[in-house]
């Protein structure tokens, strides 16, 4: 399977809804292929193209010959990617981005466009605090305390995790030091 046959037929069948006609350029959004050097899965790939094509996998299988080895090799294979959590408070809802990654070394090569622009239909505010405590034992405790839109629900942190992409353990060492910033979702069914 060529993941580029499958990204050229995603650029080559855009929605035709009216709300894509707009007359203002979206905002880039770049998404990392491999884990930071600080995570503990440092360079390996994150998959977060394919995780993307999953979760507009509903905008993507209406369009005209979708093979079906393509549309399995995405959707089976990969959890979705609902939305990305960003720095800043720079997006709103209704906006639309573009996706992409780094053909190469971030910030030192070209980008390469990885879907049609996706409109943002979401967009919480989210705080991350790190707080750690030494053991009995002498080994330091790290917890990780996620608070969206003000308030700190701990059955969130595995949806959030997942939605995002990532596992629990994964999401929380992605934000090592404290952070704030925004939930940008392109699914209208996520809910915090």
């Amino acid at each position: 399977m060529n993941s580029l046959d499958y990204y050229s037929l995603i650029l080559n069948n855009p929605p035709s809804a009216p709300d894509q006609i707009r007359k203002t350029m979206s905002k880039v959004i770049t998404f990392s292929r491999v884990f930071p050097a600080y995570h503990p899965k440092a360079g390996e790939l994150t998959h977060f193209v394919e995780k993307i094509w999953t979760s507009i996998n509903a905008n993507v299988a209406e369009a005209d010959g979708l093979p079906d080895e393509r549309e399995r090799y995405c959707f089976e294979k990969y959890s979705p990617k609902h939305h990305t959590i960003r720095s800043g408070n720079r997006f709103k809802a209704g906006e639309y981005f573009s996706p992409r990654v780094w053909s190469g070394k971030p910030y030192n090569s070209k980008q390469v466009i990885i879907a049609p622009d996706l409109k943002i239909e979401k967009v919480w505010n989210v705080e991350v605090e790190k707080d750690s405590f030494r053991n009995d034992d002498g080994a330091i405790t790290v917890i990780t305390k996620i608070i969206i839109e003000g308030k700190h629900k701990t059955e969130y942190y595995e949806r959030l995790a997942q939605n995002d992409g990532l596992t629990l353990g994964d999401l929380c060492c992605w934000f090592s030091k404290p952070f704030k910033g925004q939930i940008i979702c392109w699914n209208k069914n996520i809910e915090y």
